[in-house]
């Protein structure tokens, strides 16, 4: 039960097979540059362009050192996140997460101990 409650929490990423940082840089910038029309920003214009370019876009509390984040509100494309914003170490460990209040010798590995 607790799984499902947590399992729609987590900030948005997205991740390719094969794929890293440079790529993501790459086709990231091209599709907000697609996505600003001349009239609005269009999420869904990015959305399909980076699923075109082979990324999915995924969600999750601790996100490896191959997903990464892309804008994801309007003002979010005229300045957008880091990539390589909360992801990886930074996160992991949180106290929110609920395998990480077990014993200690029961956590996940991702847990702080």
């Amino acid at each position: 039960m607790i799984g499902l409650f947590f399992a729609g929490c987590g900030k948005h990423y997205w991740e390719a097979r094969g794929r890293g940082f440079s790529e993501f840089q790459t086709d990231s910038g091209q599709c907000i540059q697609e996505a600003k029309t001349k009239y609005e920003v269009s999420e869904r214009i990015y959305r399909r362009c980076m699923r075109a370019q082979g990324w999915e876009r995924i969600q999750t509390n601790y996100p490896d050192s191959r997903q990464f984040r892309g804008p994801e509100d309007e003002d979010e494309f005229f300045s957008p996140p880091n990539p390589l914003s909360e992801r990886g170490a930074d996160v992991r460990g949180r106290a929110d997460d609920p395998a990480c209040a077990g014993a200690t010798a029961s956590r996940p590995s991702h847990c702080r101990r």
